[in-house]
């Protein structure tokens, strides 16, 4: 193993016919439980480790394998995944969105969040209504930020020391914001994997984006960052990057609506 990959789920869905139950502009993520299940088989049968999100800690060095994350809180992360996860043996981070819970339709109630963080699965934030933190003024941010740490410990008992950035948008600012409101180790959408051989960075951490239809072949290569697999999805990234930096991340997101939608 060259380093440790973070692997960025968001909903499951039973079967194809269920995706219309997911907003149109998620869809692209959600992947069926058949399909998230043959990954984690794919995983323990080339016994590739699943590290506990809980041991990571900024400055210590991280260990090689795959960190699974799901990001906004679906209610499929506390039905689907996580017996498929306990099945394995595995942990994961689940990073919630604390406005939708009990408020969105298809996302998890405070006690499927709770349940989450008593069977062993780290818990964690990802902003309170996912507004993107790059676009807030300073109350703003401060709002959502500890908004969403504060309910986490009221509603679900879980002292949040994690995070990722709602659209992985941030900025330096959102970055120091988000240390000082308790975040210790912080999740972004670049795509790339972490190096084993040095600390763990103090950086927001690249993640890499599972998405239906993704072959084994690329799968495994992506679990055990492999560095020609990254060359093309890389450039991708560089190109998408490139372009939220000329027309700013509203503009972005909604060409990526209209091409998603």
């Amino acid at each position: 193993m060259k380093g440790l990959t973070v692997l960025m789920y968001h909903a499951l869905v039973h079967d194809s016919a269920a995706l219309d139950d997911i907003d149109p502009e998620e869809r692209s993520y959600a992947l069926t439980a058949r399909e998230f299940s043959a990954q984690l088989d794919l995983l323990r049968q080339a016994a590739i480790p699943v590290v506990d999100p809980t041991t990571l800690r900024p400055g210590s060095r991280p260990t090689p394998g795959v960190l699974i994350t799901f990001d906004d809180g679906h209610a499929s992360n506390a039905e689907l995944a996580l017996p498929l996860l306990e099945r394995q043996s595995m942990k994961a981070a689940f990073f919630i969105t604390t406005d939708f819970v009990a408020r969105r339709r298809g996302y998890c109630t405070w006690a499927q969040v709770r349940n989450l963080a008593e069977r062993g699965m780290l818990v964690g934030a990802h902003g309170h209504t996912h507004r993107f933190l790059s676009t807030l003024d300073d109350a703003q941010l401060r709002a959502e930020l500890l908004g969403a740490r504060d309910l986490l410990r009221e509603r679900a008992g879980v002292d949040a020391t994690q995070m990722s950035f709602p659209g992985g948008r941030f900025d330096r600012r959102a970055e120091h914001r988000a240390r000082d409101a308790g975040y210790r180790t912080l999740f972004g959408s670049r795509f790339g994997t972490i190096a084993a051989s040095r600390d763990l960075p103090l950086d927001v951490l690249p993640r890499i984006a599972i998405r239906p239809g993704l072959s084994e072949r690329q799968f495994l290569a992506y679990a055990r960052a492999s560095s020609s697999a990254m060359l093309m999805p890389r450039l991708s990234a560089w190109a998408k990057d490139s372009l939220r930096h000329v027309v700013g991340d509203e503009r972005y997101h909604q060409i990526y609506r209209h091409f998603r939608g």
